[in-house]
Parts: structure tokens; sequence; C-alpha cells
């Protein structure tokens, strides 16, 4: 019997997933809260992405993390995924804080995810497929613009029981596309590089 190994990018998908899960009781101490980031609780910026506002809304974000996880789990590596869903963290949190004043409290990974999507893309596309890297750039980024013109899904934000910050997505795939420049050159510099 031949086994297969368990492929890296499932195994910090797995990590991602426990953390999720493990810090969503701690809600109330992690929420992205502006009052409170004011006063010098600053982890919250980070923080506010990985609570969600309930159990519906977990399970929607983790949802979408495991089908980025499938699609791309021969294009992105479990380093790059980590290391981007990180950044993507501050650039959400810092994008909400900087530059929606009215933003008063923030849950969820969906920023990061929109980004983690745009990468895998990328990545994709660096792996030479083609169809499939810019079917994903063009969906994601049609659904942003679809999302800043029209709001976020109303059927969304009764699931959720929140407004969907759809300027989070706006940052996650800002700090994304920072993320495959750089890839973009490292991988030119050192072709054999797995992104």
């Amino acid at each position: 019997m031949i086994h297969t190994p368990i492929k890296p990018l499932i195994i910090a998908v797995v990590f991602v997933t426990l953390v999720l899960i493990t810090l969503q009781p701690l809600q109330t101490t992690l929420v992205f809260q502006r009052d409170l980031i004011e006063q010098g609780q600053w982890w919250r910026i980070i923080s506010g992405n990985l609570v969600h506002s309930n159990i519906s809304h977990l399970l929607l974000n983790l949802s979408g993390l495991w089908i980025m996880a499938f699609l791309f789990i021969d294009s992105l590596s479990a380093k790059t995924f980590l290391v981007s869903s990180f950044i993507m963290c501050f650039f959400v949190g810092l994008g909400l804080y900087y530059l929606d004043h009215e933003l008063i409290k923030y849950y969820g990974f969906s920023g990061v995810l929109y980004g983690l999507f745009l990468l895998g893309g990328v990545t994709t596309l660096i792996a030479k497929d083609y169809f499939t890297g810019i079917s994903i750039i063009v969906f994601i980024s049609g659904k942003l613009i679809w999302d800043l013109i029209n709001g976020g899904s109303t059927s969304s934000e009764e699931l959720i029981g929140i407004p969907v910050a759809v300027n989070a997505h706006l940052y996650g795939i800002t700090g994304a596309l920072l993320i495959s420049l750089f890839l973009y050159f490292f991988h030119r510099k050192k072709s054999n590089y797995p992104v």
C-alpha cells in the first residue's frame, strides 16, 4: 500500500483552523474595537482578524479557507501561506484603523481570505497554470469590485449578524498584491523556488 504524504499546506491550514476555533471563545478580548485600540490594546489590530461575530461567521470563513487550500494545494507553499496570512492580518487591521475611522468593531478572517485567493491565483500563474490563475484573479477582483459598488451581500450580513466590512477585503487584496510582487521578483531570481 502506497502512503501519500500530507501536503504541508494542509498541515498549515489545519493549524490556522485550530487557531481560529480556539480563539473564538476569547472574542471580546481579541475583537478589533477602535476605542480599546486607542487606549493601547494594539493587538486587536491583528487579533480582530482571528475572531468572528458568531459560529456561522466562523464556519463561513473556515469553508473559504479550506476551498482556498484545495484550489492551491500544488502552487501555494505552507510557508508563503502562513507568512502571508500574518502580513495580511496587519494590512487589514491597519487599513481599517487608519482609513475607516467610522468603523468601531471588526470581526473576521475574510479580508485575509480575499488576499489569500488573489495570492493563490498569482502563485498558480507563476506555476504556469495560466487558466486557473487568471480565472481566480478575475473572479476575486470582480467580486471585490461588485461589493465595493453595491455593498456587502445582504445574505451574508444576515448569516453573520453584522454588516460586511467590504473595505477589509480591499485591504487584504492590497496586502496580497504587494506580497505577490515580492514573490514574482523572487521567483524570477530563483526559478526553482516553490511559492
